[in-house]
């Protein structure tokens, strides 16, 4: 198995990029890794590395970007899976990058519609929720989260190990009359859909508490709800050092209460689930955070592993054909 990764891509590329890729390696990791970027910047890891020499900048039109330069890193790594030179594409870069390179040469997968972004979630129970669509696609129709509900059913279980993973619809309440027009067709078709364990409507509330492994949206509300629970959990962890336990007295207390801060603080880390593979696309290419290190670099390279090992592309095609 190779993987190729946007060296180039986030906020601390290249440096912490690479830093990923070799604390892979030294963990275990079991594919080969494909540094894909500068040549120049990259010299010295050690890695295999394949030349790009420009990059999509933040500011930059996805699309418009990579179809006037045939450069760039996200667009040269794809194209080592589309070529069959490596099997999965990683990158910390412009996830709306990432997405056009997935589209645009990968194409997607016959029967999917519209691909989705998968939003890892921690939650209070022992693994992560999966919030879907996290922003690939704003607009979304009732077939549409139909769709999501599929992939993200065969991601949870190819990928996280999770049978059967119950799927939420979220609404802006528990019962199946709550909603819109689209909110009320999608809980129709999930309710009568095989191969899919729906619970029903869930609300906001609700994703962090796990109530389900899967909530469904679209891509609009879903990129609003994540970022915005993000931001929470942020803002809870630094404040509880700051505000809680600051200070002299805080400083007792905190040491006194530590053990339970630290299972906290490890259930709310979302580092090891914010990696997922975008939907949709055929072919394996995982998105994670802008402003990833080391640590969740290495995550991100084994999703694709497992995405890649499970075979993944197949179990969605697979579904979407019988769909």
């Amino acid at each position: 198995m190779r993987i190729a990764i946007d060296a180039m891509g986030g906020d601390h590329a290249p440096d912490e990029i690479v830093r990923g890729a070799l604390l892979y390696r030294s963990e275990g990791g079991t594919a080969d890794v494909v540094l894909v970027g500068d040549e120049a910047r990259l010299r010295g890891s050690g890695l295999e590395i394949v030349h790009a020499s420009s990059v999509v900048e933040m500011g930059e039109h996805p699309s418009s970007a990579l179809r006037r330069r045939g450069d760039t890193s996200i667009g040269v790594a794809t194209q080592l899976v589309k070529d069959g030179k490596a099997d999965a594409v990683v990158s910390a870069g412009n996830t709306g990058a990432t997405m056009a390179a997935a589209l645009l040469i990968l194409g997607r997968i016959r029967g999917i519609d519209r691909p989705a972004l998968c939003g890892m979630l921690p939650t209070t129970k022992s693994g992560p929720a999966c919030l879907l669509d996290a922003g690939a696609t704003m607009d979304a129709t009732a077939h549409n989260l139909l769709q999501y509900a599929q992939m993200a059913s065969r991601f949870m279980e190819k990928v996280h190990r999770i049978a059967r993973p119950s799927v939420g619809l979220l609404n802006v309440g528990e019962e199946p009359e709550k909603g819109g027009r689209t909110q009320l067709e999608a809980h129709a078709l999930l309710r009568s859909a095989a191969g899919i364990n729906f619970f029903g409507n869930v609300e906001g509330r609700d994703i962090l508490r796990g109530t389900t492994d899967i909530v469904v949206t679209d891509g609009f509300t879903g990129n609003v709800v994540a970022k915005a629970m993000e931001g929470v959990l942020d803002v809870m962890t630094e404040g509880i050092g700051r505000d809680i336990f600051g200070g002299p007295l805080g400083k007792v207390a905190g040491a006194i209460a530590m053990p339970g801060i630290r299972t906290f603080r490890r259930a709310m880390d979302y580092e090891p689930y914010v990696s997922a593979p975008l939907l949709g696309a055929n072919g394996v290419s995982v998105v994670t955070h802008g402003r990833a290190r080391a640590r969740m670099m290495r995550l991100a390279i084994d999703v694709a592993e497992r995405a890649v090992a499970s075979r993944l592309i197949d179990a969605i095609g697979s579904g979407a054909a019988a769909a």
